[in-house]
């Protein structure tokens, strides 16, 4: 192994229990979420994906400050009007800003209406942790319209940049 914790149940347990004490109640999201929710296949995740339902990121941006951070760090890199990310046991966790409504402002001017319920209906559970879940719908409404929150870098299957995808 590098040191990195593998991105497994028992990170994710982790992660959350640690949000949810600092006061936060964030919804997973990405691979994990599909996977949990059966729209996937169980397989190897490189990072974490959650949704921040709140007005602002005013209160992560405190708590990352903190000493109540402990070992996670920001990832400056990541620092963006819409998301937030850090680093957790060598494992990126990555917070997507659902404000009221619920939308995200991509970038800050690219809007995305989430559908409601934004949250799959009663909370997932590993070992008696609560893992709330970002709803299937918005799962599958997102991965159709993601191109839509970064209009500029898309353009006749060539990313920026010159990368196939």
């Amino acid at each position: 192994m590098d040191g990195r914790t593998s991105n497994d149940r028992e990170f994710l347990k982790r992660v959350f229990a640690r949000l949810q004490h600092a006061g936060f109640a964030p919804l997973l999201f990405g691979g994990w979420a599909e996977e949990l929710l059966g729209l996937a296949p169980a397989r190897v995740h490189r990072d974490v994906d959650l949704l921040l339902p709140a007005d602002s990121f005013a209160a992560l941006d405190r708590f990352l400050g903190s000493a109540a951070a402990g070992d996670w760090r920001e990832i400056a890199a990541k620092r963006f009007a819409h998301k937030r990310a850090l680093l957790a046991e060598g494992v990126m966790v990555e917070f997507t800003l659902v404000e009221p409504g619920p939308v995200t402002r991509f970038w800050g001017d690219v809007e995305f209406r989430w559908l409601e319920p934004l949250a799959h209906d009663g909370p997932l559970a590993i070992d008696g942790v609560a893992l709330p879940t970002v709803s299937a719908a918005n799962l599958l409404r997102y991965r159709e319209l993601h191109r839509t929150t970064e209009p500029w870098r898309w353009r006749a299957g060539v990313a920026e940049g010159g990368a196939e995808f």
